[in-house]
C-alpha cells in the first residue's frame, strides 16, 4: 500500500522527494535524487506488468484495460540529477573497497541508477504530471484495490525492503516482518543499534510502518519500544514527582538518604573533631555544614557539580562503609578511603549511566583513574579545609595522606596533539567534504563542513580551551590598531578558568571564517545580536521533558540564543575525527588509532607545540594559553624532542670531527 501511496503522490503533483521520504525511505539506504527517480520509474513499470498479467485472467466485464492504458500515458520524462561519486555510492551502500574490484562496483552503480537502462523507462520530474492527471490517478486507485495487500508476519523483508538495508537487518538475525518485531519487544527502543548503519530515525520510521501490522498479533510492538528512551525517563521522573517517596538509610543519591542520629554529627551526638562552637557556616550537623560549603560554588555551575559528586562519594562512604559521621573521620580513615577509590566495590558501581531516580543509581561506575583519585581526594581535602576555617572541626585528616606516594603525578600528556602530517591531512580532509557537500547540493552548500573548518582552526590556531569558544560572542570582538603603522587587528576577548578574562588574536583568514560562518547561520534564519561566535545550523531538536500530573510531553526547544554548547562542539568533531580515522591509515599510512582517540584538547596542545617548536617566546605562549603558572607552558618547550635531537646530533658529529 505504501508503494501505491508514493505513486499516488506523485501524479498528485507532490514534489517527488517529500513523496519518497513520506511514504518509502524508511524502507531504503539512500535518498539520492537519481535513486529516487530510478525507483519510481521502476516501481510504475511494476505495476503495470503485474496489472497487466491480473488483467488477463478477470472477466470481461471486470477487466482494467482502460485504466491500464490511461496509467501508461501519465506524463512520464526524465529527470535530470548529478550523479554521487562510486565512493560516496559504496560508502552508502558498505561496499568494501578491498572485497569488491573496481570493475564490481562500477557495475553494481550503473544496476542500481539505472544507467544501462533504455531511455524510455526514465520518468519525468514530478511537476509534469500534475496537469491531466485525474484519469491516470483514477485508473490507479482501481489497480490498487486489486493488488495491493499489506505485509504478512511471515513476509521476507526483502520483499517490502531495499536490497542494502533488508540485507543490513539479515545481518542481523533479522530475515522476516514478524522477526523484526520480536526483536525490537526483546531490546526495547535501542534494538537498532545491533543492525550495522541503522540509526534511531530510520528505525522509528520503520517502527511507524510495522505497527499497524502486528497490532492485532502476538507480535504486537510493547508501547516502550515504540516510544524514545528519553520519553521513558521524562514519563518515569514526571510520575516519581507525584509520588511522596520518604528518605531511607541505604546506597542513595544525597537528596534521598536518610541519616541516623548517630551518624548525623548534631549537637545531640557530636563528631570527635567538631569544635562544639558556633560556626561561620550556620551548621548544626555535618550535612548542613557539607551543603553551606558547597553552596559557595554555585555560581560556577561545573565546579559546584564536580565538588558535588566527590563530596557525596565520600559522604556516603563515611556512613555506610566507616559507620562514622564526618565530623569523627581520622587520618586513618582518609587513607581508607585513598584505597577504597582504587577499586571500589562492585556494590558501589553502577552498570551504566543511569538517572539519579533510578534503583540502579550508585556512585562510581569503575575504578578511578590516578587523575581521578588524586581529583578526589583533592576535593575531600579542600572541603576539610573549608569546615576547619569556619571554625565546624578542628582539623583536616587529609594532611596526613601523602597522595603524591601512591599516586601518579599528573602530567599533560602533549604526546596527545597532532603532527604536522596529521594537521596537513585534517585539513585535507575537511577541503574533501566540502566539495562533496557542494555536490550534494546542501543549502547553503558546504555550511557545516566550514563551521567545522572554523571550529579547527580557532582550536589549534589559538589555543582556546572548548568551554572559551563555546561561551565567546560577537561582542567579545574587537579591532584595534597595531604597530606604529596602526595595522588592524582581531582580538577575541574570552573568559578562562577562575573567571579571568584574556585576549587572543585571530589571524585574517580565521576572522574570515568566522564571518563565513555567521553568512552561512543567518541565512538559515535570524541571529541575536550579540551573535554566539560558533551558531546553530538547525533548530533544535524536540525533546521530552516531566510536566505536572505525571505526564510526559514533547516540547519543541526555543532556537536558545542559536549557540553551539561545548557537548555539542565536542561530539561534532569527535565524529570528524572518527570519520576519518581509516582514511588516515590506507591513504596517508597515518595512525588510526589516534584519530580515533582524538579530542578538541588534542587541538590546543597542538597550538602550543607548534608554538613552542616555532620559538615563540614562551610568556607569549602562557598569556595565548591562559596559564596561570609559567611552569604549565614550559612542559612544552621541555619536550620539543625532535628539535632536541636535531641538536644533540649536531654536537655528536662536531665532537666525531675532533
Amino acid at each position: 500500500m505504501h508503494h501505491f501511496a508514493f505513486l499516488r503522490g506523485c501524479l498528485q503533483g507532490l514534489d517527488v522527494r517529500k513523496a519518497w521520504e513520506r511514504y518509502l525511505a524508511f524502507g531504503e539506504v539512500s535518498n539520492h535524487s537519481r535513486h529516487i527517480e530510478r525507483q519510481r520509474a521502476l516501481l510504475m513499470q511494476r505495476v503495470l506488468r503485474e496489472a497487466q498479467a491480473l488483467n488477463l485472467t478477470l472477466a470481461e466485464d471486470e477487466r482494467i484495460t482502460a485504466e491500464l492504458a490511461l496509467l501508461a500515458q501519465a506524463p512520464q520524462g526524465p529527470g535530470a540529477t548529478a550523479l554521487p561519486s562510486l565512493d560516496d555510492f559504496a560508502a552508502v551502500h558498505g561496499l568494501d573497497s578491498d572485497g569488491w574490484s573496481e570493475q564490481d562496483l562500477l557495475r553494481e552503480y550503473r544496476e542500481f541508477f539505472g544507467l544501462d537502462s533504455p531511455p524510455e523507462t526514465a520518468l519525468p520530474s514530478p511537476a509534469a504530471a500534475v496537469s491531466n492527471s485525474t484519469g491516470p490517478l483514477r485508473a490507479l486507485l482501481r489497480i490498487e484495490g486489486l493488488l495491493s495487500r499489506r505485509p504478512a508476519p511471515a513476509d521476507t523483508l526483502s520483499w517490502w525492503l531495499s536490497p542494502v538495508l533488508a540485507t543490513r537487518l539479515r545481518e542481523a538475525g533479522i530475515a522476516t516482518v514478524q522477526a523484526l518485531a520480536q526483536t525490537a519487544n526483546a531490546h526495547g527502543a535501542n534494538w537498532w543499534r545491533r543492525v550495522r548503519g541503522l540509526g534511531a530515525t530510520r528505525a522509528q520510521a520503520l517502527l511507524d510502518w510495522l505497527k499497524p501490522m502486528v497490532a492485532h498479533s502476538d507480535a504486537a510492538l510493547r508501547e516502550d519500544v515504540l516510544h524514545p528512551p528519553q520519553r521513558r525517563a521524562a514519563l518515569r521522573t514526571a510520575t516519581l514527582a507525584t509520588i511522596d517517596t520518604p528518605p531511607r538509610w541505604a546506597l542513595v543519591p544525597w537528596e534521598r538518604l536518610a541519616v541516623p542520629q548517630r551518624l548525623a554529627g548534631g549537637s545531640a551526638a557530636p563528631g570527635l573533631f567538631a569544635t562544639r562552637m558556633p560556626n561561620h557556616l550556620g551548621a548544626h550537623d555535618d550535612r548542613q555544614a557539607v551543603e553551606a560549603w558547597l553552596s559557595q560554588f554555585r555560581d560556577k555551575p561545573a565546579t559546584l557539580r564536580a565538588y558535588r559528586k566527590e563530596v557525596e562519594r565520600f559522604y556516603l562512604w563515611c556512613l555506610l562503609e566507616r559507620d562514622k559521621p564526618l565530623s569523627s573521620i581520622d587520618s586513618l580513615d582518609a587513607q581508607a578511603y585513598r584505597d577504597f577509590i582504587r577499586q571500589p566495590p562492585a556494590s558501589w558501581c553502577a552498570a551504566g549511566v543511569v538517572t539519579r531516580d533510578d534503583m540502579g543509581w550508585r556512585p562510581f561506575r569503575g575504578p578511578l583513574s590516578p587523575a581521578s583519585q588524586r581529583q578526589a581526594l583533592v576535593v575531600v581535602q579542600a572541603l576539610f579545609d573549608g569546615l576547619r576555617d569556619a571554625n565546624y572541626l578542628v582539623g583536616n585528616p587529609l594532611r596526613a595522606v601523602n597522595k603524591r606516594a601512591a599516586l601518579t603525578a599528573s602530567r599533560m600528556d602533549i604526546d596527545r596533539s597532532f603532527t604536522d602530517a596529521e594537521w596537513a591531512f585534517i585539513c585535507a580532509q575537511v577541503d574533501l567534504e566540502e566539495a562533496a557537500a557542494h555536490g550534494r547540493g546542501q543549502v547553503p552548500a558546504g555550511a557545516e563542513q566550514r563551521r567545522l573548518r572554523m571550529v579547527l582552526e580557532l582550536l589549534a590556531g589559538t589555543g582556546l580551551r572548548l568551554s572559551e569558544i563555546a561561551g565567546a560572542t560577537t561582542a567579545s570582538l574587537r579591532s584595534v590598531a597595531i604597530g606604529q603603522e596602526a595595522r588592524q587587528a582581531v582580538l577575541l576577548t574570552v573568559e578562562g578558568k577562575g573567571g579571568k578574562q584574556r585576549e587572543v588574536p585571530l589571524a585574517d583568514d580565521l576572522a574570515q571564517l568566522v564571518a563565513r560562518h555567521h553568512a552561512d547561520a543567518s541565512s538559515m534564519g535570524a541571529l541575536p545580536s550579540p551573535a554566539p561566535l560558533v551558531c546553530t545550523l538547525a533548530d533544535a531538536p524536540p525533546r521530552w521533558v516531566a510536566t505536572a500530573g505525571g505526564r510526559a510531553e514533547l516540547q519543541v526547544r526555543g532556537a536558545g540564543g542559536r549557540a553551539l554548547g561545548a557537548s555539542g562542539l565536542y561530539r561534532t568533531l569527535k565524529r570528524f575525527f572518527k570519520r576519518i580515522a581509516a582514511e588516515a591509515h590506507l591513504i596517508n599510512g597515518l595512525d588510526a588509532g589516534r584519530f580515533q582517540a582524538a579530542s578538541t584538547h588534542w587541538l590546543r596542545h597542538t597550538f602550543a607545540r607548534q608554538g613552542a617548536a616555532a620559538q615563540v617566546p614562551v610568556e607569549v605562549l602562557q598569556q595565548a594559553l591562559g596559564h596561570a603558572s609559567l611552569s604549565t607552558t614550559t612542559v612544552y618547550l621541555s619536550t620539543e624532542r625532535s628539535r632536541m635531537v636535531l641538536e644533540l646530533e649536531k654536537l655528536h658529529r662536531r665532537r666525531k670531527a675532533g
